[in-house]
């Protein structure tokens, strides 16, 4: 599927690049993910080219699922820090629970089950300021469900118990840190 931009005139239809990620969000959840990621790149370029952000932020987030889905989980990494960076400018506070959600199954897919718990327990506490956790969609409660359950199976029930309530106490900020690498899921100490 390829979507025409036209790069002569500067302006931006300020809905279209927002259904593009949408777009690749029904396309990846119908397993066209090459369709997805490439729609992606092109609207990622576009929002370099004009300077903006926001929409940016929502097409890493995208791009990072959709590359974590295809066994690049590395490549998910650098997209959901992005993502996550950009959002703190926002202080986009749903945007950056989703890409969070997103971050923990890229955590538990690069076997670093700690981060991926402590970013579990933190979402828990987190997700109560926004609303409905994983917005009540079942897809996003099903990767969140088989996160838990990867975890747990790699950490041992005991030792995931004590590192989700650990992050349970970080708040949204926190997590972002130990998300983005700046935090350290053993280290006590906060930012």
């Amino acid at each position: 599927m390829a979507i025409e931009f036209n790069t002569d005139n500067k302006e931006l239809n300020p809905g279209l690049l927002p259904a593009i990620v949408e777009l690749s969000l029904v396309l990846s959840s119908q397993s066209e993910l090459y369709e997805a990621e490439s729609l992606l790149l092109d609207c990622l370029q576009v929002c370099r080219e004009r300077g903006e952000l926001w929409v940016s932020s929502h097409a890493q987030w995208a791009l990072a699922g959709t590359r974590l889905t295809t066994g690049r989980p590395d490549e998910a990494l650098q997209n959901v820090r992005e993502a996550l960076r950009i959002k703190r400018h926002f202080h986009d506070t749903l945007g950056t629970l989703l890409a969070l959600e997103t971050a923990a199954r890229i955590f538990a897919a690069l076997n670093d089950a700690a981060t991926a718990t402590q970013l579990l327990g933190a979402l828990q506490q987190n997700w109560k300021t926004a609303g409905l956790p994983q917005l009540g969609a079942p897809w996003m409660t099903g990767d969140h469900d088989a996160c838990i359950r990867a975890c747990k199976q790699e950490l041992g029930e005991l030792t995931y118990k004590n590192t989700f309530e650990e992050g349970a106490r970080r708040d949204l900020d926190e997590a972002s840190a130990l998300a983005l690498g700046e935090l350290d899921a053993t280290d006590d100490n906060r930012p």
